[in-house]
């Protein structure tokens, strides 16, 4: 039997983890063994995350502390959530990739910021490129207009400097 004070330290922890969260994914884990549900905490702390599980009660009363208007005890089955501190896409790629070697685990929602998510915008989130490509995409978006123009100022000094060698072959 869990004391009050014991609830309360539970609860109180949930809801710091909920304030300092930029993503929160829940998810169901009936049927993951425990030495799967610790892989899974290893490789959401290399992330930058964690995963918790509590009674389904502790995690209302957190939400409501927290101002989230989720109901743990709407979602089906037994109930963890993986908070993300750093990267919220990578706490996404991790879970997915779990739930895909792990038939029984799935996960339900989400909330990104204060914004509530589905499953299918969790699992669009992780079939997002990494950061770093993403940020590699950005600065080729942004450096090609700067290189066509280069190209173009480039091609009108070319031009001339061929008009010119051909004045200067036929003057010859």
């Amino acid at each position: 039997m869990i004391t009050k004070t014991k609830k309360s330290e539970i609860i109180k922890d949930l809801s710091d983890k909920l304030s300092r969260k930029k993503i929160a994914i829940f998810s169901d884990f009936h049927g993951v063994s425990v030495a799967k549900l610790q892989s899974l905490r290893r490789l959401l702390k290399k992330t930058g995350g964690e995963y918790k599980v509590a009674k389904k009660t502790f995690f209302d009363r957190a939400f409501s502390g927290s101002g989230i208007t989720l109901k743990a005890k709407e979602l089906q089955g037994e109930l963890g959530i993986a908070f993300g501190y750093e990267d919220e896409v990578s706490i996404a790629k991790t879970l997915f990739k779990f739930s895909k070697e792990n038939e029984t685990f799935k996960i339900l929602r989400g909330i990104l910021g204060n914004r509530l998510l589905e499953d299918k915008e969790i699992v669009a989130l992780a079939k997002l490129p990494a950061r770093e490509i993403l940020l590699g995409q950005l600065v080729g978006v942004l450096q090609s207009p700067m290189r066509g123009l280069a190209v173009v100022l480039g091609g009108n000094i070319r031009n001339l400097v061929m008009v010119l060698s051909k004045i200067k072959g036929n003057k010859h």
